[in-house]
């Protein structure tokens, strides 16, 4: 007697699924105006095919040598969650723009604000939000940690705004993509996979955390994960990255600060520094964020001796944007 061996269906994951409900039906028209829009947009992007050179891998992607007769197009994806993004974003255009010159159009953008709604437009409220009260903000990031459970949050809302994401990526046409925010991987992958356009688009993940990092910076569909350190590039193989895929080399710093202008002596008595005391540097990040008012003040009794009657080293407080703590510390 013959059996039939039937194999069994692949069951589609629960981003495939998404991403087949909101590009289904790309290749027919549209009667709504949103939707058009945007197939119009990725039609055209499309039909710039010749513009753009396949690479063979994760393996082969350098800079130097991805040859070019016209401007490549670098797009830096970012948000104003702390300052820490934002700044890292901006060293890595004034490098590219000293080490390349005009061969790159360097361009910074925070595509969840200019181009998506609720909740991704108000990251950057709800993120001084959550740090102001530490309790929720552990409960948002360990909530989320897990694989399965930020997966299906950014499926759902990719589902919503997909499309809104790709016109924000297909409007400056980038040649490279390079991001600097921990959810700013999954939907822009997905949308390069979608459009096929993952041979053609390099992208690159910058980690900006120097330590404690989210899973959601750590996706498999980069060509390139650059890690401030070995304890994040571990994490990075551990979260399945391969070891082709990780490069450590620090946090990302503007050139100017790599590029000493003054001396030490010469610094301090611009900064009106006492010459000779050491010095300790407090900061809190961007937002000027913890207990840095608290700090600070222990810190000011630590380094003065009330035996002697006087001290025998200065503080110096980078508050960032709170311009309340700014205010509080130099009334005291």
């Amino acid at each position: 007697m013959a059996t039939n061996l039937v194999s069994p269906k692949k069951v589609a994951s629960i981003t495939e699924r998404v991403w087949q409900s909101v590009y289904g039906n790309s290749s027919s028209s549209s009667s709504g105006g949103g939707s058009g829009s945007n197939h119009q947009r990725r039609c055209s992007y499309e039909s710039d095919d010749d513009e753009y050179e396949d690479y063979d891998g994760v393996g082969t992607v350098q800079l130097m040598q991805m040859g070019s007769e016209r401007t490549k197009n670098v797009l830096i994806l970012m948000s104003d969650t702390g300052g820490g993004h934002r700044a890292s974003a901006e060293a890595i255009r004034d490098a590219f723009s000293i080490e390349f010159g005009d061969e790159y159009r360097i361009i910074v953008k925070d595509v969840w604000k200019e181009y998506t709604g609720w909740p991704l437009n108000d990251m950057e409220r709800s993120y001084k939000f959550m740090v102001k009260h530490v309790q929720l903000w552990k409960v948002a990031f360990h909530s989320t940690s897990p694989r399965w459970i930020h997966s299906c949050y950014l499926a759902a809302i990719a589902a919503y705004y997909a499309k809104e994401v790709e016109a924000g990526l297909m409007e400056y046409k980038p040649d490279i993509i390079i991001s600097v925010h921990p959810l700013m991987q999954h939907i822009p992958l997905w949308v390069l996979k979608w459009q096929g356009l993952q041979k053609k688009v390099v992208f690159v993940t910058v980690i900006t955390d120097l330590n404690s990092c989210h899973p959601t910076w750590f996706h498999p569909g980069v060509n390139r994960c650059y890690c401030p350190s070995n304890d994040v590039a571990k994490r990075a193989l551990y979260d399945g990255l391969e070891e082709s895929q990780v490069r450590v080399f620090g946090l990302p710093i503007r050139p100017s600060f790599a590029r000493a202008v003054l001396s030490k002596d010469d610094l301090r008595k611009e900064l009106e520094m006492d010459t000779d005391l050491p010095a300790v540097l407090l900061m809190g990040g961007g937002e000027g964020v913890g207990p840095v008012k608290e700090t600070a003040k222990a810190l000011g009794e630590s380094l003065y001796d009330k035996d002697q009657e006087k001290p025998i080293g200065q503080l110096i407080v980078i508050c960032g944007r709170n311009k309340g703590l700014a205010s509080t510390l130099e009334s005291k």
